[in-house]
């Protein structure tokens, strides 16, 4: 393997079926990606039933990690920032702007990023929001820029994903104005409840801080999923125009031909026709 192949990015390999397999040590399929996400979702959905104590109005996600099954809950944020992570060097391959795809993917990155690090660093437990932990400060500092990374990825890549996936245009477009509007919100009740501010609840829940991250969160990976189809779906089609240029480019089995022609005769001594070799008489043979 020389430098060169090293440095060039995994493509997707013809199998001879035409269904198209990524190479060993390339990006992870689409399906993976698909299920770490709907995984990372059904584990924060389990965790509210296996806890009927804790409001899921008022609580964010991350505090059920000390309740029952709280490990679903480090379950699902390595689930999600990870399947981010991939679906963030998938994003090298969107069209447009270089600009605006390395915002994309580096936004990308660190709402990635900051997942797994809140996966890895535990918040508190319910109702302690005075006095913070060592692993509730490193959880919030890694969760809170991943909040606002997310939807600066869905803004900025919005318009080279629509372009590679034309028919997921109004899908792309919901969830990333769901994605932006959930996270100002997210903000408003995020700063309600360390400030101590006017209560911001609804009937009997202090605050809607819980029901509004859970919102976010929804949207957020609903972006992601769509995006991992958007570009997966390009990768595809790259694959298939690469094979049709090797089909056209090439003879039957894709060896390549060597049938040109000089003055109605191949170089290999057939006719145009190719069903015998011509005949030229001894007489007319000149040096």
């Amino acid at each position: 393997m020389t430098k060169e192949s090293r440095k060039r990015p995994a493509e997707p390999v013809d199998d001879g079926t035409r269904r198209f397999t990524f190479p060993r040590g390339g990006v992870a399929p689409r399906s993976a990606v698909l299920l770490a996400l709907a995984a990372g979702w059904a584990a924060m959905i389990v965790t509210d039933v296996l806890n009927p104590r804790i409001d899921p109005i008022s609580e964010t996600v991350s505090r059920y990690v000390h309740g029952t099954g709280g490990w679903l809950i480090t379950l699902a944020l390595l689930s999600i920032g990870s399947a981010s992570a991939v679906v963030a060097r998938w994003l090298r391959h969107l069209p447009g702007r270089p600009a605006a795809r390395r915002a994309a993917r580096g936004a990308l990155a660190v709402w990635a990023g900051g997942v797994l690090v809140a996966g890895l660093f535990p918040a508190d437990p319910p109702g302690q929001w005075g006095r913070p932990s060592t692993s509730d400060l490193i959880h919030g500092t890694a969760a809170l820029p991943a909040f606002l990374a997310l939807p600066l990825a869905a803004s900025v890549s919005l318009r080279g994903l629509m372009t590679v996936w034309p028919a997921g245009r109004r899908a792309l477009l919901a969830v990333t104005t769901a994605s932006a509007l959930t996270t100002v919100a997210l903000g408003v009740f995020l700063v309600d409840v360390m400030s101590g501010g006017p209560s911001l609840g609804l009937g009997g829940a202090p605050t809607l801080v819980g029901l509004v991250e859970r919102l976010a969160i929804t949207a957020d990976i609903a972006w992601v999923a769509l995006a991992a189809v958007a570009v997966s779906r390009d990768r595809r089609d790259a694959a298939r125009r690469n094979r049709g240029r090797r089909i056209g480019g090439s003879g039957i089995g894709g060896r390549p031909r060597h049938d040109r022609s000089y003055g109605g005769q191949s170089v290999d001594g057939r006719s145009h026709g190719g069903d015998a070799p011509a005949r030229v008489p001894a007489g007319d043979r000149r040096a």
